[in-house]
């Protein structure tokens, strides 16, 4: 299960577009209300360390294999949980209605919405002035 529910996250944040139906938005919109603090550290950390596995992010930085499989570690714990307890009856509904893509969607909507309130952040926007002031040659 911990594997399935793994995969099932991985492939919703690499996954191309797909259009998610009523209930795994509802899905998405649990699993981003029932996230805590440490919750949206940990899956953000995650993204981050996926991200890494690019071949693009591969050209500047090795993240340790250690590394990856602890963070991913705790991911799966926190989406078991989100999954299994806080967001339990909407998984289902989405699984019932939505067919095996279902979660992943709802998963891929959480993902979505956290990474576009991360962009959003002060942090972002400062970067991007930076990158706005290079001085070109």
């Amino acid at each position: 299960m911990k594997k399935f529910l793994a995969l099932a996250a991985l492939s919703a944040v690499l996954a191309g577009p797909a259009a998610a139906g009523q209930y795994a938005d509802e899905l998405g919109r649990c699993l981003v209300k029932h996230a805590g603090a440490n919750d949206t550290k940990v899956l953000t950390q995650w993204a981050f360390v996926m991200l890494g596995e690019t071949q693009a992010a591969k050209e500047i930085v090795r993240i340790d294999p250690s590394i990856i499989n602890s963070t991913s570690s705790k991911a799966q714990t926190v989406v078991l949980r989100l999954l299994g307890k806080d967001c339990a009856k909407e998984a289902v509904k989405a699984t019932l209605y939505e067919g095996t893509d279902g979660v992943t969607l709802g998963i891929k909507s959480a993902v979505t919405q956290r990474m576009q309130k991360e962009l959003q952040s002060q942090t972002v926007d400062a970067l991007i002035g930076k990158i706005a002031n290079l001085k070109t040659p």
